[in-house]
């Protein structure tokens, strides 16, 4: 059965408790070790997944997917996955850029384009997974844009979604609007809670309030044999991407989701890359990042209070200041790495024996890598938890025939000052199924002694493996090495939990 129900007593009566007979009863959802899915088996459920689709105007038709954050990408996207057979698509917040009404009008545009009356070219039904993110709710006052676009205010009010949350979703959703709400697709239950409260700040986020609420009113309904979905715009609190993630929320869903070991919660807001292997966690439950269709997001606060020197820097879970974060920032002297061509999503299939994700990037309509695979029946164990994943990764490499090349000259640094600083050029590790995440860059001494160490990167890190640039930089301004004193660099390639390969060493110098 399909349908849309508001939060109620009788909330998971149709969905979960009458489909506890199905061939996922009396198991356990994930088990340790990889599944195979059947290659010729239809699967149960079809979904895509996408998040912060950040559009701002209906494209045109001689119009780049690429330019004006246009709706084309994610009418790209809703082509792909209408071929793939999909049973409904997930859109895990932000959809319209700066919360205005024809920016969600653009939204709809795209999405019936594709699926006429939620439809897809087979004539089945497609059903819309969609929440609301920050940018839904207050876009419309970052820099001030609806009021630079409408002068008049009864006039901006009747462009900004945040006057009428609820009857412009229904208008232009075409179903009813609910803060919280669940659908039923192909007996499976997918739950999402829309984002309503002022104030984004990328840490500790209270804008999906009720969450904890609502599970604990419908815990009893809930059959703990089967799998179910959840979407919500921040990450879980200490789930994905761990405890330093930008974008987490302030533990609500954490806590309600952790009696059901067999939820799967999707979220985005982070934009983090699909490639980075700590976008899926496994503890109490599944939680797992959406990443995003528009541009994809440069870790900045995995190293506390440095980042990478190719992005930007984070004060967010360390002690530092603001302003100790602004001289850290303006040290640097390469500019942060674009990565505007990162569009992402994925595509999961349940079947009988597992869950089978599927990363792809939609720009170049490739994978990001190696499906993970969640099988069917299941054990205590957690394939996917960090610090197994962590125990068992494996590091990167260099070519035996690697070397490191290095220039000093003069480059600006953020403060837009030029300054002198050493280059490093190298070719980059591993190869187009194992390649690095970022490079540990460490300043030594003769004796061995490591002065500092910085890390950068990979410019390639949320591209497919074709697209994989054939060598990487790293650069540094003099005033933060060692002066008077022989010192050389070494560099290491690493995965994404840290594990780093063999250095790569260049000759000793001296400033």
């Amino acid at each position: 059965m399909r349908g849309h129900h508001f939060i109620s007593r009788r909330w998971f009566i149709g969905g979960m408790a009458a489909t506890a007979g199905t061939a996922f009863s009396g198991c356990r959802f994930i088990r340790a070790g990889k599944g195979e899915a059947s290659a010729a088996a239809k699967p149960k459920l079809r979904l895509g997944i996408v998040s912060d689709i950040h559009i701002k105007t209906a494209g045109k038709p001689d119009e780049s997917p690429l330019s004006g954050s246009n709706n084309l990408t994610f009418r790209k996207t809703l082509e792909w996955f209408d071929a793939q057979g999909v049973d409904g698509v997930i859109v895990a917040g932000d959809m319209a850029d700066n919360g205005m009404v024809e920016q969600l009008e653009a939204v709809a545009e795209a999405w019936y384009a594709v699926f006429p009356e939620d439809k897809g070219k087979d004539g089945r039904h497609v059903e819309k997974l969609f929440v609301y993110g920050n940018h839904d709710w207050e876009g419309y006052r970052y820099g001030d844009f609806a009021e630079r676009l409408y002068a008049d205010p009864e006039e901006r009010i009747k462009h900004i979604l945040r006057y009428d949350y609820k009857g412009h979703w229904e208008r232009i959703f075409h179903e009813p609007y609910s803060p919280v709400w669940l659908k039923t697709v192909n007996g499976f239950s997918v739950v999402g809670a829309n984002w309503c409260n002022d104030y984004c700040r990328g840490w500790e986020e209270t804008g999906v309030p009720g969450v904890e609420e609502f599970f604990s009113a419908n815990r009893s309904k809930i059959n703990p044999e089967r799998p179910f979905f959840y979407i919500q715009h921040p990450h879980p609190k200490d789930t994905c991407y761990g405890h330093w993630a930008w974008g987490h929320d302030n533990g609500g869903a954490t806590r309600a989701l952790s009696p059901f070991p067999n939820a799967i919660a999707f979220s985005g807001h982070s934009h983090y890359s699909l490639s980075d292997e700590r976008s899926i966690w496994q503890g109490a439950f599944t939680s797992i990042g959406t990443s995003s269709l528009r541009y994809t997001g440069a870790p900045t606060a995995s190293l506390p209070g440095l980042g990478f020197e190719n992005t930007t820097t984070s004060f967010r879970g360390t002690k530092l200041t603001k302003d100790e974060v602004r001289l850290i920032t303006n040290r640097k002297v390469m500019p942060s790495l674009g990565t505007g061509t990162g569009r992402q999503g994925m595509l999961l299939s349940v079947y009988e024996d597992c869950v089978r994700i599927v990363r792809r990037e939609f720009v170049f309509g490739e994978s990001l890598g190696e499906d993970w695979v969640m099988p069917l029946p299941a054990s205590e164990a957690k394939p996917f938890a960090f610090a197994l994943r962590k125990q068992k990764a494996v590091a990167p490499q260099f070519a035996e025939d690697a070397k490191l090349a290095m220039k000093l000259g003069q480059l600006k640094n953020r403060a837009n000052k030029r300054v002198a600083a050493v280059t490093l050029t190298f070719p980059a590790a591993g190869d187009a199924k194992l390649r690095p995440f970022d490079y540990e860059v460490s300043v030594e001494r003769e004796d061995g002694s490591v002065v500092l160490t910085r890390y950068v990167l990979s410019s390639d890190f949320h591209l497919p493996s074709s697209k994989r640039h054939a060598r990487q930089t790293f650069a540094i301004s003099c005033d933060q090495l060692p002066q008077d004193t022989l010192f050389r660099f070494v560099v290491r390639p690493r995965e994404s939990f840290g594990r780093a390969g063999k250095g790569l060493a260049g000759e000793f110098i001296r400033l």
